[in-house]
């Protein structure tokens, strides 16, 4: 499996350098259990949108980096759930969802609705 689609989120820095940059463009964020069968399901589903998509796609993998996991849950004033995948527009999540529901086809949707 090539992870190498997905960009690291595991600090302070890459979670402000992700919301710095959905000024510009959509942004996804997913979070990622190494423990969870549905989470491996979901790491598929979102490694396939990262290798098509045209916006950057955060990987943060929970179980190495839960602080910054919690603070991007309490800074978009969202549940921290895993697996969870959200696109950031303006700072914003414009579009969040979680488990059996975090599919490529429903990000890819997002990323087309999701404010310029």
């Amino acid at each position: 499996m090539n992870t190498n689609s997905f960009r690291a989120l595991t600090s302070a820095a890459d979670w402000s350098e992700a919301v710095d940059a959905s000024a510009s463009h959509p942004v996804v964020i997913f979070k990622h259990s190494s423990m969870c069968p549905t989470s491996a399901r979901a790491n598929g589903e979102m490694e396939t949108l990262a290798e098509e998509a045209n916006v950057p796609v955060y990987r943060v993998v929970v179980q190495e980096a839960r602080e910054i996991s919690d603070e991007i849950a309490n800074d978009l004033n969202l549940k921290h759930e895993t697996p969870q995948v959200m696109v950031l527009s303006n700072g914003e999540a414009v579009f969040d969802t979680s488990h059996f529901r975090v599919k490529a086809d429903a990000v890819r949707d997002a990323l087309e609705n999701a404010p310029a």
